[in-house]
């Protein structure tokens, strides 16, 4: 028996354990009971660890079954409008314009009609400043606005010290030996503190804190998605789970803006604990440049450091050479932005192509992307014919095609049920194609499968009707199938996202296929 097996009631030996954390002992049931109300608040399946490059970081410390809650956070130690916003209701977060704004009687601070009071920036603002804040100008961006999330954080000192102090404690700075890294940002913090300290009139306050304020709000803010348009907020245990392209964990937001993490895959004891900081649709350079620029790593998780993404040659072009059907890729992706990139080139022959000649490729390519006529079917199949030939067809380019076409598809008059055959199959076979690619790339991003599976277990039902009764019960069977993983991966949305909204039209819709089934199964069995 080890030093720490013993009971945390009465420290004598002890040999059960806590099934939930597996980190503290009890020498009986009963005490377990009576430590519960202490231990509750601490008792997770994971803790924390440190290393030079991670820095704190999470470890399970047992087996976590997928879908198990690993962390639930009530409320964010600090949340707010984004960095670039136009006037916002700072109760609400929606916006504002010049004839529905009404400013706060104790501080200036413009509400919409339905909001009475705000957050920390309104006794903040009464304490410091001569004269109440004054915004006449809407609809555009308004730098005033850019100091809220700071005002907030500071006005924890005052009305909450001890999570003030737990906010201090999370990750804030950029690196200084890291010459590529972008050393404006530090001068933009710098600038932003400058202006708190003279709209607020706050000496006793150095810019080193507020400095710092600004780069924990940037590198451990989440996008919440439970208002329009999406506010942002940091939280406390959240912040600390490291970030991978493909990670382990997936997270949900509760309609007040909590924070729930669950394993999106089974997470066993030792493993590392991660999330998502950039959007897992975006291409390698993309990922890398994003994360280095904005949360000041270089991003070296498994998927990253695999060229190909586990085969799926996400990044990758087709050979150039004409007889060819290689995919071309450089050897890795794992450099810095000072350094020079490696060519690239194809697994099949010796074709190779500088990675000079395909930033400008993609470029270009990206350029026509973003100028396409939206929401028309017929313009996503000019470009996934054009690009067939120059781009791997699960490149990411292609994919943000493929998924926007696989939506698209019913969305006309009429719905599915007037769209053709042959259309009803394309939207078949995106969906299920898609669904493949994210489960290897991207088995946290519940959201994202969940809507495909819908939009497939939709369209599985409508070419089922098309067929004989025979096969309708097969296609049923095939729907039904699609319909409850994705309600699976969407049923922990709230309503008030359009996700769960879906989630409830799948659990209705589970309960309607289900007797549709059974009276088929019933005809079948009947003898004629």
């Amino acid at each position: 028996m080890s030093g720490e097996d013993i009971c945390a009631v009465c420290q004598q030996p002890a040999q059960q354990k806590c099934s939930a954390c597996k980190l503290v002992f009890y020498c009986s049931r009963e005490h377990q009971k009576c430590h519960w109300k202490e231990h509750a608040s601490y008792c997770r399946p994971f803790k924390i660890d440190r290393d030079d490059t991670l820095g704190r970081h999470y470890i399970a410390t047992r087996k976590i079954e997928k879908g198990e809650v690993i962390l639930r956070e009530r409320t964010p130690l600090v949340a707010g409008p984004p960095v670039e916003t136009p006037p916002v209701c700072l109760g609400c977060y929606g916006i504002l314009q010049a004839d529905n704004a009404k400013p706060c009687d104790k501080c200036g601070w413009p509400l919409c009609g339905a909001c009475q009071g705000h957050g920390g920036e309104c006794q903040f603002t009464t304490q410091f400043r001569d004269s109440k804040v004054s915004v006449t100008e809407f609809g555009c961006p308004h730098p005033t606005y850019r100091c809220i999330n700071i005002v907030r954080a500071l006005a924890l000192r005052e009305s909450d010290p001890k999570a003030y102090q737990r906010f201090l404690e999370l990750q804030g700075q950029c690196p200084n030996d890291d010459d590529s890294l972008d050393c404006n940002r530090g001068e933009e913090h710098k600038a932003l503190a400058s202006f708190v300290k003279r709209f607020f009139k706050i000496d006793h306050i150095k810019s080193e804190e507020i400095i710092k304020i600004a780069g924990i709000l940037q590198i451990n803010g989440h996008e919440v998605p439970t208002t329009e348009p999406p506010h942002m907020a940091v939280y406390d245990g959240a912040s600390y789970f490291e970030h991978s392209c493909h990670a382990n964990s997936s997270k949900s937001f509760t309609e007040k803006g909590g924070l729930i993490i669950r394993a999106a895959v089974t997470i066993n004891e030792g493993d590392h604990i991660s999330m998502c900081y950039t959007d897992p649709l975006w291409g390698i350079a993309n990922r890398r440049h994003y994360l280095l620029q904005t949360k000041f790593f270089h991003c070296q998780c498994t998927r990253c450091s695999d060229a190909t993404e586990f085969g799926t040659m996400y990044n990758g072009l087709k050979c150039s050479r004409s007889n060819c059907c290689g995919t071309m890729l450089p050897p890795t992706f794992l450099v810095r932005d000072n350094e020079k990139c490696p060519d690239y080139f194809c697994n099949k022959c010796d074709e190779t192509m500088t990675w000079q000649a395909v930033d400008a490729k993609l470029e270009q390519i990206g350029i026509e992307l973003a100028s396409m006529k939206k929401n028309d079917v017929n313009e996503c199949m000019r470009f996934l014919n054009k690009y067939s030939k120059v781009l791997h067809e699960n490149h990411f380019y292609m994919v943000d095609v493929k998924l926007a076409m696989s939506q698209m598809i019913g969305q006309q008059a009429g719905g599915l049920a007037a769209v053709s055959d042959e259309m009803l199959s394309e939207k078949i076979s995106l969906c299920k194609k898609l669904d493949e690619l994210f489960r290897i790339l991207m088995p946290a991003e519940n959201r994202l499968r969940g809507l495909v599976l819908f939009e497939v277990h939709a369209a599985i039902a409508e070419f089922g009707r098309r067929q004989g009764p025979d096969q309708l019960r097969g296609m049923l069977m095939l729907s039904r199938t699609a319909l409850r993983e994705a309600y699976e991966l969407l049923r922990h949305e709230p309503d008030i996202l359009p996700e769960g909204k879906i989630a409830r039209i799948a659990n209705k819709n589970l309960v309607e296929m289900d007797t549709i089934i059974k009276t088929l199964c019933q005809n079948a069995a009947t003898p004629m």
